[in-house]
């Protein structure tokens, strides 16, 4: 008999304990070997022998939410197939599941209603507390959730997450010292990239939606163009020449933080922001870089023999 509990964050499955958002390998090492239906983020993970179907999920929707780790945990849905249903059909079907399914090791007996699904309910002390893993269960209305035990309906798991409060201060002072001059904006980014958010000494640690929202501001972040707040953001963010000495190596990549904190839905597929071009008189202010991966489709060659004549060895991803 299969048993599976739902808790806050996570669903214990014969023991073994899923932690959404989840990656394929931690249902792998947890469950076994599934059947992959898509790819990215239409991917779903089949455990066809236990009836249970996972899928991924939008990783802008993690990113608003602050549940983003990597693009390899965006598992955000599980379904447990106890019934026949036009939901579990075609290559998406799994063999029926056997066994209990329990909220915090109790039937489901309460309901709160949750962004058109249901939460589970449960008590921390004196405080009431509600399952960040919305439910839908489905079957005939006329037949019950539990027959001996077993689940007598289908279950459909959805990871709600709570974007927690931001106490960051977004109003930008100006550096009581000399700052960092540059001349080619993408470059700036990568600098930013770096301080800001690899070693996090670069302050106000920057995120788009508590940004806006702290301005009071809108910006349409589902947009394919870069959020001109953001833009205007970084580009009036002034950087103590005291961190330059901190930088020894830049890695851009399409997946950085400073990207998807511009352009949510960017998908790396433009050229918009490589290092078109870099100057001597930027990089004699880092006197400890010595390594560059950098975006730069059709200007690496100038891009490269720029770092080269300062002792900067440059890669192209």
């Amino acid at each position: 008999m299969n048993i599976i509990d739902v808790l806050d964050n996570e669903i214990v499955v014969n023991g073994m304990t899923i932690t959404f958002p989840a990656s394929l390998q931690e249902l792998t090492e947890a469950l076994g070997t599934p059947r992959v239906v898509g790819e990215g983020e239409k991917a779903s993970y089949i455990f066809d022998e236990m009836g249970l179907a996972f899928q991924n999920g939008s990783s802008v929707f993690l990113r608003k939410n602050k549940a983003f780790t990597d693009m390899d945990h965006l598992v955000m849905y599980c379904s447990i197939h106890v019934c026949d249903d036009g939901l579990l059909s075609g290559e998406h079907a799994a063999r029926h599941y056997r066994g209990s399914v329990t909220f915090f090791g109790n039937a489901w007996e309460r309901f709160n209603p949750f962004l058109g699904q249901q939460q589970a309910v449960w008590r921390d002390g004196e405080e009431l507390k509600f399952s960040h893993i919305g439910v839908i269960m489905r079957g005939k209305d006329d037949e019950p959730d539990y027959i001996d035990g077993f689940i007598n309906k289908n279950v459909y798991l959805s990871f709600k997450p709570t974007r927690p409060r931001s106490t960051e201060d977004y109003n930008i002072v100006q550096p009581a010292g000399e700052c960092l001059e540059f001349d080619n904006f993408n470059f700036k980014l990568a600098v930013i990239q770096e301080l800001m958010y690899e070693q996090e000494v670069l302050k106000p640690h920057f995120d788009l939606y508590d940004y806006l929202k702290f301005k009071k501001s809108r910006a349409n972040t589902e947009s394919p163009r870069n959020i001109k707040p953001a833009v205007d953001f970084f580009t009036t963010l002034r950087i103590p020449v005291s961190l330059a000495e901190s930088v020894r190596s830049i890695d851009m990549d399409g997946g950085n933080e400073i990207y998807m904190n511009i352009c949510p839905m960017w998908d790396g597929e433009d050229e918009r922001f490589d290092l078109t071009a870099v100057s001597a008189r930027e990089l004699k202010q880092f006197p400890n870089l010595k390594h560059m991966t950098v975006m730069a489709a059709e200007t690496f060659d100038a891009v490269r023999a720029a770092g080269e004549e300062l002792g900067i060895e440059v890669e192209q991803i």
